[in-house]
């Protein structure tokens, strides 16, 4: 088996794990609860609250190295 490919499926079962144990928490956690956020309040379901929190710190993780990335890329061609 190439190496690539083992590597491939641990992260796929990793977030595999990720994704259920998200859920999970989710699932546990369906309550009301008042938001804010800035000078807005919001009642919401706690589930939509963890999810977006999530999907918040995701997409950081995500754009945060690109960026990076990217600006390494820019001072390294201006040199």
């Amino acid at each position: 088996m190439p190496k690539e490919s083992r590597q491939t499926s641990w992260r796929t079962w990793a977030l595999g794990v990720l994704v259920a144990l998200v859920a999970i928490v989710a699932l546990q956690n369906s309550q009301q609860v008042r938001v804010d956020v800035l000078f807005i309040t919001v009642d919401a379901p706690l589930i939509v609250t963890l999810l977006a929190a999530v999907g918040i710190g995701a997409l950081i993780g995500y754009v945060a190295p690109l960026v990076l990335r990217h600006r390494r890329a820019g001072k390294n061609a201006s040199v």
